[in-house]
């Protein structure tokens, strides 16, 4: 695995109070992460931009709305355009500001990956997922299938899934799909034949706001736990200060 190959945004918004997620993990996680090696920005949303992308420092602004209804441009279809005719990543890895990364894990989750599966075309948390344990670690590899997304708490595919996603993506609800990337994307990997590999370290709600609503009356895995598997959690804004706590980064936030 060459981290030099993999590209990370945090997909943030400069609209108050919702910019408290990116500063929230700009002070905790995403320190830890650029120490262990990785490539890491905040994306924001700018409409009145004179370019399609601008890099200012450890921000990536595009020219997309900095609201929901620009979540499709700025997340996923002007990032991979900047990819693909500016850069050599090789990978691109996105990440919501609202998600918090436990670093290690993190990193230890792509050396698994990479090491068992060589080349990932695309990767994240199926939802939904039947008869699934969050409690568990479980690792598969999804068939191509009308409904299975990668939840968009984070999500990564390779350049050539890239080249398939700018080249297939489409808009099929207007506004709804402008505001659910993760859901244009997977439309696209499947409709083309793409694997996904699903990883439980994934997830892609807490207890702080759960989505599946606990079916199974087995409680939300939390990633702020030492014994936890868990390596990207969603909905973790407000709790990420604590979390870097108790994983025992108190002396660096």
């Amino acid at each position: 695995m060459n981290k030099n190959k993999i590209m990370i945004l945090v997909t943030g918004t400069m609209i108050s109070p919702y910019d408290e997620n990116w500063k929230e993990c700009y002070r905790t996680w995403i320190p830890e992460l650029k120490k262990l090696g990785y490539n890491v920005l905040v994306a924001i949303g700018k409409p009145d931009l004179e370019t399609q992308w601008k890099l200012d420092a450890d921000f990536i602004y595009f020219k997309a709305e900095d609201t929901k209804m620009g979540l499709y441009d700025k997340s996923i279809r002007l990032p991979i355009k900047w990819i693909l005719e500016e850069t050599d990543y090789e990978y691109y890895f996105r990440i919501d500001s609202d998600s918090f990364v436990a670093p290690i894990r993190f990193d230890r989750m792509m050396h698994h990956n990479f090491t068992d599966y060589g080349k990932i075309d695309y990767m994240g948390c199926v939802h939904p997922c039947d008869g699934w344990n969050p409690h568990r670690f479980m690792r598969f590899k999804v068939k191509p299938k009308e409904g299975y997304i990668a939840s968009g708490c984070g999500y990564m595919v390779s350049k050539d899934s890239m080249k398939i996603a700018l080249d297939k993506m489409r808009i099929v609800e207007d506004p709804l799909d402008y505001r659910i990337d993760d859901w244009v994307l997977g439309r696209a990997m499947w409709e083309n034949g793409i694997e996904m590999l699903h990883d439980s370290r994934i997830l892609f709600e807490s207890k702080h706001k759960e989505l599946v609503k606990d079916p199974n009356g087995i409680g939300i895995p939390d990633i702020a736990d030492p014994q936890s598997h868990l390596a990207l959690q969603h909905y973790m804004n407000g709790h990420m200060d604590e979390a870097m706590i108790t994983l025992g980064y108190k002396d660096r936030i």
